[in-house]
């Protein structure tokens, strides 16, 4: 069972939730999955069994949440993964637990062996694991996702020495965000850190999510007709807004965006 619940846990992990009321400090472990040719059904009734589990590791508050997310709108033309998991964890040491896998098995056994066997079978047989990544919350308002949902990812590198200036410009924009919520606008904003920044190829320093309760209000968003100009103005009336989109560009470049719609998510 060891072996099977490491398969598991490495194989099924974490994507981006509103985390406000949170007191401790969240983990976000991020799975990006390839579907084989033919198995997306399959892959989907394997991912209601992933549920099933996590529903389990969050009653025993091993994990937050967990989500599933297919990929809208890739990176341009890189079409190398099309789904990914997120398993968020309430801090460091409910990730480290895993060593033991004692919150794991317990939920494992829940399902019967067949079912078991059935599921980590088809996993393997359905889909590949193209990479993980693990994230540390750094901030987030809104309410928490739910199936239908999208998404707007903003992969972000700080510029060098800028970390701190950019994170603190983030910060300024929760009682902007806050207004747009109100008036409909947007329904979350969040923003992770990257634990581990290895700077290659797409990696990133930071995602900045953007949520939406439809694709229609995440495209308007995107296409700028609709932002946060009139909230900022109103938040920071001294302040001019056309000033801070230059400011907020000489702190980080913008790597990619991507969009994601939420399939589904622990109860």
């Amino acid at each position: 069972m060891k072996q099977i619940m490491k398969f598991f846990a490495f194989s099924s992990a974490v994507f981006f939730i509103s985390l406000s009321a949170i007191a401790q400090n969240p983990f976000g472990e991020v799975s990006f999955v390839k579907v084989k040719p033919g198995m997306n059904e399959s892959f989907l009734i394997d991912m209601k069994t992933s549920k099933r589990i996590n529903n389990g590791l969050k009653a025993n508050k091993t994990i937050n949440s967990w989500q599933l997310y297919r990929r809208v709108y890739p990176r341009g033309s890189e079409m190398e993964f099309d789904y990914a998991t997120l398993q968020v964890f309430p801090s460091g040491k409910e990730i480290e637990s895993r060593k033991d896998w004692v919150p794991w098995n317990g939920v494992v056994k829940e399902l019967s062996a067949k079912e078991t066997i059935d599921y980590f079978t088809s996993l393997g047989n359905v889909r590949t694991v193209v990479q993980t990544e693990l994230y540390d919350f750094k901030l987030g308002i809104g309410a928490a996702g739910k199936p239908g949902d999208f998404v707007q990812l903003n992969l972000i590198n700080a510029n060098p020495g800028s970390n701190d200036a950019v994170e603190k410009m983030w910060e300024s924009l929760k009682p902007v965000i806050e207004e747009c919520i109100k008036t409909g606008k947007l329904k979350g904003y969040n923003v992770w850190k990257r634990t581990y920044v290895t700077n290659q190829g797409y990696a990133n320093d930071y995602t900045v999510s953007f949520s939406f309760s439809s694709l229609e209000q995440a495209l308007s968003w995107a296409s700028g007709k609709t932002g946060m100009a009139e909230e900022y103005k109103k938040i920071y009336p001294k302040e001019d807004f056309a000033a801070f989109g230059p400011k907020l560009n000489s702190l980080r470049v913008v790597v990619a965006q991507e969009l994601w719609e939420l399939v589904d998510v622990t109860d």
